[in-house]
């Protein structure tokens, strides 16, 4: 008679639950206990930012509902924080004092949101977006503002910008780097997003710093670094994550900005892997839906037996905001040249990035159809040296993917 194995995933974020799929694919015997601390199934946290200004019922925003974990026989603790991981004893203990027995634990818990140490950060009417709780809160508070001031235009912020302009509000965007989306985009084509988002109703200050939130008890203004002030009626954080490490001090499990795993997903305990926003593969945490995705299904096929190696994918972003659609993809940053292809009358802008003559990334600005083909001509690393000695341009090249 076969081992019945127990399966404890801490999280149900889109890690946590793509490894559950994945393990009872693979072992219909084995218990799967999924551990977190909100009190819903796993839903769809990108899609937080678009709902400031609508209502919705929680329903929609979930990925399966509770049938599917019932056929699959995932049982999924709703409401408990897991405080403590017994490491030597294969245990971890709840909130409300139980405790789990685990053969393997996967750690899926996550990120919070990162809040520089901004002066009056901690008044009434500033909030950081994480959850379906912060964003019921917060469209309840918004319901009596009409000046509301995002602190970064990154890709959350921008969209969170727009949800909320869109609902009838004043918003202000804050970037401290001199343009929009400065992971996504260069800074031409950021100019152009600009230059439509300002057109729409936005009000950005770029290369600008916050000195502080000011208010009594509540947030009614802003005061820059520059001196200059103005007036707000509430504050969204937009300044990205840090991963949830309290959890692991004190564990033995190795971590540094987030907790190390091998390319197997496998922590230095030989049973315990990470999956997610939590995970430092290769030094790095992306804190990318996409890639906790493909952690969780790597790090649940290893959890029930198979040894498949993980490698840390190109990163990839879609955003539509304003009715304007852009997709970026790989480094952008670091590149020997680049091929560009306009067509200005309908506001399309393609963008190759060339590393070695090998494709390292791309950009796609209102025409976003060939992302598929960028995606993949970035990962496989493809060489247009030759397609470029027969004089083939940008565009050229797009077609010939």
């Amino acid at each position: 008679m076969s081992e019945i194995l127990k399966y404890v995933i801490i999280g149900n974020g889109i890690a946590g639950l793509s490894a559950a799929e994945e393990i009872r694919k693979r072992d219909e015997k084995g218990t799967i206990t999924m551990v977190t601390s909100e009190n819903i199934l796993t839903y769809y946290r990108v899609k937080l930012s678009h709902y400031i200004g609508t209502a919705f019922d929680d329903k929609q925003m979930l990925v399966h509902d509770e049938k599917w974990y019932q056929d699959r026989n995932i049982d999924v603790i709703l409401n408990q924080i897991a405080e403590e991981i017994k490491v030597k004893e294969n245990r971890i203990r709840l909130d409300n004092g139980t405790e789990l027995t685990y053969d393997r634990l996967l750690l899926a818990n996550g990120s919070r949101p990162f809040v520089p140490p901004v002066n009056g950060r901690y008044k009434g009417g500033i909030f950081a977006l994480r959850t379906i709780k912060d964003l019921k809160y917060m469209q309840q508070y918004f319901s009596i503002c009409n000046d509301i001031t995002i602190i970064g235009g990154g890709l959350l912020g921008l969209e969170a910008a727009w949800a909320i302009k869109s609902s009838g509000k004043n918003v202000n965007v804050i970037e401290f780097f001199p343009y929009l989306l400065p992971k996504q985009l260069d800074e031409p084509l950021s100019a152009k997003l600009l230059q439509k988002l300002e057109g729409k109703g936005l009000n950005f200050y770029l290369g600008s710093a916050v000195e502080e939130i000011t208010g009594d008890t509540e947030a009614d203004g802003i005061k820059m670094k520059d001196g200059s002030e103005f007036k707000t009626d509430a504050v969204i954080f937009s300044s990205g994550v840090r991963s949830s490490l309290d959890l692991v001090q004190d564990t033995g499990i190795a971590f540094d900005i987030g907790v190390k795993v091998n390319k197997y997903l496998r922590t230095n305990i030989d049973n315990i892997y990470a999956a997610g926003d939590i995970a430092e593969v290769d030094g790095v945490v992306l804190g990318l839906w996409s890639t906790a995705m493909a952690q969780g299904k790597a790090a649940g096929q290893n959890m029930a037996g198979d040894l498949v190696e993980y490698k840390l994918a190109q990163p990839f972003t879609m955003l539509t905001i304003a009715g304007i659609n852009v997709f970026s993809a790989g480094n952008i940053q670091e590149y020997d040249m680049t091929l560009e292809h306009t067509e200005e009358k309908k506001e399309h802008y393609y963008k190759i990035y060339l590393t070695n003559h090998k494709i390292t990334g791309g950009i796609l600005m209102g025409d976003t159809s060939h992302a598929p083909k960028f995606k993949k001509a970035i990962n496989d690393n493809i060489n247009v040296e030759q397609l470029m000695e027969k004089g083939m341009g940008c565009w050229e090249i797009i077609n010939s993917f």
